[in-house]
């Protein structure tokens, strides 16, 4: 749903990361507004590799996801087209474990955590003997629901667009690609289908896409459908993979229905450009601190565009996000594609709350035996953190002390000189996280972006340590403002402020202004806006075309609110927007000096995905963006988002329970 990017905020940055929102607007959808078939998503894009490392914490740059080491890693290299992995290799977690038990945690040395992940697959084994294929067309029966499966033969082909002009940065074809033979299901699974698998459908018939196709499911719901289903009938089905959905859809499409009617689900780690080698599915992926792959945090979706030389769409959600439909394979051959997990191998996190509110959490502390890395998905600056439990903390090559306040700022403090770190933070799991800096996105020491906790050798700096990590916070020049405990289960009336900085009304021509991040202007497809000021917070997706889903709007284009109502903010970080009707929207946020208003979602649809905005006039955003809901400020007093209906739409924030004593 997201795509960070803002025209120009880029002309004033440097050409490589320029570069890097360019791919992200590219290759990342925004939430569907209709109603009856709605999609929640997050965005990301591939990682590239940064540049030289250098001895301060960080130097500014696009960091890439994949390695372990100290230093920046070297600028990635083209992709190889013989490659089973080509690309590089995106690693994050977003708290999926990888067990046949169903359960998962980090191991690392020092490391503590309430936050456990458990999944509800209780086997990767089948209880049904498996059964031989039958190397054409076949049907599959399910109690009394019947599908039919399609034998694709094997072959080589061309990922991606294949059109002269005019393709999507993310679509850059990739040539000999080889697909032994599999089966594809000719339609979408469908809720009768999904009922005689899980119990129950996946969603109201309301929203079924195509001819009564289950939607309304997430990425880990897809895969423990597939896992139930295999174990049932004794086959090894799964997810299809983008290549798999491609080479049908290119080939075959006359023998599969619904092909290009909407969005599906597809088995692939999020990477800059399609993935060569035989029957791939994405770049391989990292091994976390606990000896297990870290799945990524996005996943691709598809969807045929109907032409032959741009057959498919790659469309980039959060792998929370919900609404697309499912279609599934089975190989012919071999058991999975290429580094394809066993679905009844993967696991949704249980998050079961936050550690105690302290100024030390926990779940930052990697010891001598891990360090928190950019993980998956859109990283911007070089990130190497090592924390331990006294306090010590070393940031790239920098020693210094570290403190965290109500769980969601983490700060870092050197040894020497007066530049303090700090960024509002989310954990995923035990194993990834997702930051949004204070400092100026280019200024020595800021990252943006998920990280996660990877395995390395680290020996210990001597620091000189404050008597207590309350005590280094006390030290701060803005403690007062920025750093005190607070009792978030029950936010006190003294804590809740406005701050400022994030109003757009504040000169005489307040109307006039608004907080904007366009997507349209680099070829995407939708626009946001933020009208903030004392009386109520506003904030909606605009894009042409569709339905108007609020009153008064007439015209082609389309708004959706996504928050809307009274707000506060807590300690310049915590943002809660409550709607009038109940609906209650959570973000962390922070405002940097260039004055680039970033939040951080609790979401369910996007959560711990980030986004920008600039505050510009209404004049700098012509009507053929999205009409008049660009050039004018959106509407007090406007119906609760379309999200309040979905268990996705719900805020995530958990807040930590206050200490013996008390929050004080």
């Amino acid at each position: 749903m997201n795509r960070i990017v803002n025209l120009r905020v880029l002309l004033a940055l440097p050409a490589i990361v320029a570069l890097v929102f360019f791919l992200i607007t590219c290759s990342n959808p925004e939430p569907q507004t209709d109603p009856t078939n709605p999609v929640g998503g997050g965005d990301s894009s591939s990682s590239i590799a940064s540049g030289s490392s250098s001895s301060s914490p960080v130097q500014g740059g696009v960091s890439s996801s994949s390695g372990q080491g100290e230093d920046p890693l070297p600028p990635s290299t083209e992709p190889d087209p013989d490659s089973s992995n080509s690309g590089q290799e995106a690693s994050s977690s977003s708290g999926a474990g990888l067990s046949s038990s169903g359960t998962s945690g980090s191991s690392a040395a020092g490391s503590s955590s309430s936050n456990k992940s458990s999944g509800s697959n209780k086997s990767s084994s089948s209880s049904v003997p498996s059964v031989a294929n039958p190397k054409a067309d076949f049907k599959e029966k399910v109690g009394s629901v019947e599908f039919d499966m399609i034998y694709i033969p094997g072959g080589t082909f061309t990922i991606g667009c294949e059109k002269s002009s005019g393709c999507p940065a993310d679509a850059k074809p990739v040539s000999g690609v080889k697909m032994t033979s599999y089966y594809i299901s000719k339609t979408e699974v469908t809720n009768a289908l999904w009922k005689a698998v899980m119990g129950s459908e996946a969603a109201p018939p309301s929203y079924a896409q195509n001819s009564g196709s289950a939607t309304h499911m997430d990425w880990f719901q897809a895969l423990e459908f597939a896992c139930k289903l295999g174990n049932m009938t004794g086959r090894k089905y799964h997810m299809i993979t983008e290549a798999e959905f491609e080479f049908a859809a290119k080939n075959y499409k006359d023998k599969l229905s619904n092909i290009g009617s909407g969005e599906e689900w597809a088995y692939n780690q999020w990477e800059n450009t399609h993935t060569g080698g035989t029957d791939p599915s994405g770049p391989k992926l990292d091994i976390g601190v606990d000896g297990k792959p870290i799945l990524t945090a996005q996943k691709t979706r598809r969807d045929a565009q109907g032409t032959a030389d741009n057959i498919t769409g790659r469309l980039i959600r959060s792998i929370d996000g919900i609404g697309p439909a499912l279609r599934l394979a089975v190989m012919d051959e071999k058991n999975y594609p290429t580094d394809y997990i066993p679905p009844c191998d993967i696991h949704a996190p249980v998050l079961d709350g936050e550690p105690v509110n302290s100024y030390r959490d926990p779940r930052w502390v990697t010891g001598d035996n891990s360090s928190w890395q950019p993980g998956a998905g859109t990283t911007i600056g070089s990130f190497n953190l090592k924390v331990w439990a006294d306090g010590t903390a070393q940031y790239g090559s920098t020693p210094g002390q570290w403190f965290t306040s109500n769980n969601i700022t983490f700060v870092f403090v050197p040894n020497t000189g007066s530049t303090v770190y700090r960024f509002a933070y989310i954990f995923l799991s035990e194993t990834e996280g997702s930051l949004i800096p204070a400092a100026n996105l280019m200024a020595t020491g800021s990252f943006i972006g998920k990280i996660a906790k990877k395995a390395s050798t680290n020996t210990k700096p001597s620091v000189t340590l404050e008597s207590s990590a309350e005590a280094l916070a006390r030290k701060q020049s803005n403690f007062a403002t920025d750093y005190q405990m607070v009792d978030m289960a029950n936010i006190p009336a003294s804590a809740q402020k406005q701050d400022t900085k994030i109003m757009d009304e504040d000169t005489p021509d307040a109307a006039k202004k608004g907080w904007f991040q366009d997507n349209s202007r680099a070829g995407g497809v939708h626009h946001y806006r933020k009208d903030v000021d004392p009386s109520e917070f506003r904030f909606s997706v605009n894009n042409p075309g569709g339905k108007e889903n609020n009153p008064g709007g007439t015209g082609p284009y389309d708004r959706m609110i996504l928050a809307n109502g009274s707000w506060f903010t807590v300690n310049n970080t915590f943002l809660r927007v409550k709607h009038k009707d109940g609906y209650v929207v959570e973000y962390l946020y922070t405002v940097t000096p260039d004055g680039t208003f970033y939040h951080n979602s609790f979401m369910g649809y996007e959560r711990a995905d980030f986004r920008m905005f600039k505050k510009e006039t209404n004049a700098s955003w012509p009507e053929t963006t999205c009409g008049s809901y660009c050039a004018k400020e959106i509407p007090k007093g406007l119906g609760q988002s379309m999200y309040n209906s979905m268990d996705k739409g719900k805020s995530t924030f958990v807040p930590a329970k206050c200490p013996t004593g008390g929050c004080k």
